[in-house]
C-alpha cells in the first residue's frame, strides 16, 4: 500500500477491516523461502560480490522494516498491526527465521 493513497482513504472511510488482510499481504511480500531455513549457499559471504544479499540478511531488513516502518505506520491510520504481527512471529518461530533484534 502506497502511504499517501492510505492517508487518502483513512481520511474519507474507516480502513480499520484492512487489519485482517495483512498477513496475506505479508505472505505474498515474502515469498515462500525467506523464512525457510537457508542453504549454506544462499549464506555465502560472496554473494555480495554479486549485488545479492545473503538470505538471512534480507530476512533480517524485512523484519526490522516491518517493526519498525510498516506496523507502526499501519497503526497511524487506525488499523490493526497485530494480525500482521502475530503472523510474522509465527514465520519466525516456523522457519528458524531468527535475526530478530
Amino acid at each position: 500500500m502506497g502511504w499517501a493513497h492510505l492517508a487518502r482513504e483513512a481520511g474519507a472511510y474507516d480502513v480499520s477491516f484492512l487489519g485482517r488482510w495483512i498477513p496475506p499481504m505479508l505472505a505474498g511480500a515474502a515469498g515462500e523461502g525467506l523464512f525457510a531455513a537457508g542453504d549454506a549457499a544462499l549464506e555465502s559471504p560472496g554473494l555480495l560480490v554479486h549485488g545479492v544479499l545473503p538470505l538471512s540478511r534480507k530476512r533480517e531488513i524485512f523484519v526490522n522494516t516491518l517493526e519498525e516502518v510498516v506496523f507502526p505506520g499501519l497503526e497511524q491510520f487506525g488499523i490493526d498491526a497485530g494480525p500482521g504481527r502475530a503472523w510474522l512471529s509465527e514465520q519466525s518461530r516456523a522457519g528458524g527465521g531468527g535475526n530478530r533484534r
